[in-house]
């Protein structure tokens, strides 16, 4: 990718977008935040589901918190605490979010919303770090740089109708708000199974104006399958200026380093048999990862009422992974650099007059480069045996704007609207070798998306307080990921849009229970997936439809008791998928689990003591869109219980002990299977972790 392509790109994107005047007189929107949140909810442990209550006037960006649709928050006290080999897994609590856990190395986890899958083939869920987006080129979340001790909240949106984000977000997003202020210093050790040893520090000050918050933390782990070793050390600084009660000003500095082994996948035969074996031909699997991060935050308050978020990051995500898939196959480098740049940016006002009708206007602007190289190279043992027989080197300019705003007309309504428009460009070369012919470097734009518009609009009554009734529509977009995004086809991709809709009710009448029911519903005109066959490349399998519910409850009958659970359906089907895959017109997606369920028991005997147990389950799935394979004939899979349990100790205000013990009834079940259509066809199973136990200590000094 030249420097010419690149500048011409932005250009053309940046242009583009401002030349419309959408920013300007598009109906104003905004059942969504105005950009991530840069400070704590007045409860950061706010418990899932429960509502957070704002106590005098608001200034800055609306958060999370704010959107006209399903959210959960996911506190710190229940973050902190937990161990697990990757971070995405902390999302097992999140009600309606499943995860899916890989164990290849430094390909280990990746979570599904709304119906979509947790294969990778479809970039469907936005991650965020500190408002700054942490996804890989092809949409995957990547949380890796981050350790559950320096985790303050995580947020989820489900739905279509937040309009802050454009790429990525089609089926809701994920922020991850880490501790950047206070004063603190806290040392926690992790020590259990499989050799697991996971010391984290953190070191907040705050003095005159000026707040400093640093991290550090290492995991290593032989994990429980074979050939599975993982060492992981990650550490962050963060400066944050506040010169005056309106203006605040941060850098945050952040990386990670990453060596993994992967154990490969098994037959079912073998998972059940011998669960912890790694295949011969995985010998020498495995891989690296280096994430570096840097970004630059601003918080103004122009005047009364009106305030200015601004954020501007660069960020790098390289990888090395080695894989041989079958003992017949040559085991092949993947190398990928991948390295983002962007900006934010969010103009809010709040009216603080009464007769305004307590209305919030918010503008946003929001810019990101993608510059990429991705390669395959034929491998023996991780030494390379020739050149790269896939070479891909390009770019991608995502632009977006979006305007919202939100009024109560009477007191018990509260009306948002929104429209978002997104303008993508882009260019790239590609290694070519057409047959019999020699393979050859060819240059491609990105197709040709125009503006991709988004309108979105909500309505929430609050007959009595405590009560709240809201539906919800919006509109989001979607397109093929790495060159399946590029013009190589003789008939470009165009982006998939997804219509979606969403009723709910939230209760929290008593203090002792809340609840929330929704049902919802999304159509995507012609979703876009990875072939899966190794030529980066992307299909179109037509339209489909997704469409479940979702149920949360949580009681406190008591103050040493609470109690709660989550349980959400999801069903998809595809509904058109064309001429060519006729024959699957009415079948499920694959890998879309039938359910997934969740729940917990906190019991504080004590004042200094807390025993927890929770239970995730999640129902079966097909293992490809066919919904037929050899192996399991039209079966699903896939369905499992996993029930832990933990307890925690304070021993002095300033030390703390506890002991967490996984997969309590050491059942047998897969954390991952797929379906491998190359090669040696068949089911690839990683069995999920036998019991196991570990201690913690954490100690304030």
């Amino acid at each position: 990718m030249t420097p010419r392509a690149r500048a011409s790109g932005l250009a053309t994107a940046l242009a583009a977008l401002l030349s419309t005047p959408a920013a300007a007189a598009a109906p104003p929107g905004g059942a969504a935040p105005a950009g991530a949140p840069e400070t704590a909810a007045p409860d950061a442990s706010v418990a899932l589901g429960e509502e957070v209550v704002v106590i005098g006037q608001r200034v800055g960006p609306l958060d999370s918190a704010d959107v006209v649709t399903s959210v959960d928050i996911l506190g710190g006290e229940v973050i902190q605490g937990q161990s697990t080999a990757e971070p995405l897994e902390l999302l097992r609590r999140v009600p309606a979010v499943y995860v899916e856990s890989f164990n290849q190395g430094i390909i280990n986890a990746d979570v599904g919303l709304r119906g979509f899958n947790t294969q990778g083939d479809v970039a469907h869920t936005k991650l965020l770090i500190d408002g700054i987006p942490s996804s890989h080129h092809v949409g995957l979340p990547d949380m890796k740089a981050v350790f559950p001790l320096e985790i303050e909240r995580m947020e989820v949106v489900k739905g279509t109708n937040d309009p802050r984000y454009g790429l990525n977000n089609v089926a809701g997003n994920i922020h991850v708000i880490t501790r950047k202020a206070g004063s603190e210093r806290i040392a926690r050790l992790v020590a259990g199974s499989f050799w697991t040893v996971e010391p984290q520090v953190l070191v907040a000050t705050e003095h005159d104006a000026l707040s400093q918050t640093y991290f550090a933390g290492y995991r290593g782990s032989d994990n429980y399958r074979d050939h599975a070793r993982t060492d992981r050390v990650a550490g962050s600084a963060k400066w944050f200026y506040e010169p005056s009660r309106g203006l605040r000003v941060g850098l945050i500095l952040r990386g990670m380093l990453l060596d993994a082994d992967a154990p490969g996948y098994l037959s079912a035969a073998d998972a059940r048999a011998r669960p912890t074996a790694s295949p011969a031909h995985a010998a020498t699997d495995g891989g690296r990862q280096t994430t570096l991060h840097a970004s630059v935050h601003l918080d103004h308050e122009l005047t009364q009422g009106l305030s200015w978020q601004l954020k501007g990051y660069g960020q790098a995500f390289l990888r090395d992974r080695w894989v041989k898939f079958d003992p017949d196959l040559d085991q092949q480098l993947r190398a990928e650099n991948d390295r983002q740049y962007g900006a934010i940016s969010v103009l809010t006002y709040r009216a603080r007059d009464p007769r305004a009708l307590g209305l919030t206007v918010a503008w946003g602007v929001d810019y990101q480069l993608q510059d990429n190289r991705t390669q395959r190279i034929p491998t023996i043992d991780r030494q390379r045996q020739g050149a790269a027989f896939r070479d891909e080197d390009f770019a991608l300019h995502a632009a977006g704007s979006y305007v919202q705003a939100s009024a109560s007309p009477i007191k018990p309504i509260k009306l948002v609207a929104a429209l978002r428009a997104d303008r993508l460009a882009g260019a790239g070369g590609f290694l070519e070798q057409p047959e019999g012919e020699a393979a050859r470097r060819v240059d491609h734009d990105l197709n040709d998306y125009g503006f991709i518009w988004q309108p979105k609009a909500s309505v929430m009554v609050t007959p009595v307080k405590g009560q709240r009734l809201y539906a919800n529509y919006g509109r989001t977009f979607q397109i093929g990921t790495g060159k399946g995004a590029y013009a190589v086809q003789g008939a470009p991709l165009d982006p998939s849009i997804n219509d979606g809709w969403e009723i709910g009710y939230r209760s929290s009448v008593f203090p002792w229970i809340t609840s929330h029911v929704a049902y919802w519903e999304q159509r995507a005109s012609g979703e876009v997936r990875d072939k899966g066959d190794g030529s980066g490349d992307a299909e179109n399998v037509g339209e489909t439809m997704r469409r479940g519910f979702d149920v949360e409850l949580t009681l406190r009958p008591f103050g040493f008791l609470s109690v709660w659970g989550a349980f959400s359906r999801a069903i998809s089907e595809q509904v058109e998928p064309g001429p060519a895959l006729a024959a699957n017109k009415g079948k499920e997606l694959d890998h879309v689990p039938s359910f997934s369920a969740k729940g917990g028991v906190d019991v504080r005997p004590v004042q200094e003591l807390l025993v927890s147990l929770f239970c995730y389950a999640q129902g079966d799935y097909y293992l490809n869109k066919e919904n037929l394979t050899e192996e399991n004939g039209s079966r699903k899979v896939g369905d499992y219980v996993v029930i832990n349990a933990s307890a925690a100790y304070d021993v002095t205000e300033a030390l703390s002990v506890g002991v967490e013990v996984n997969n309590l009834l050491d059942r047998s079940y897969d954390t991952s299977i797929w379906y491998k259509d190359f090669g040696a066809a068949g089911a690839q199973h990683n069995p999920g972790n036998a019991r196991s136990a570990y201690v913690t200590g954490t100690l304030s000094f």
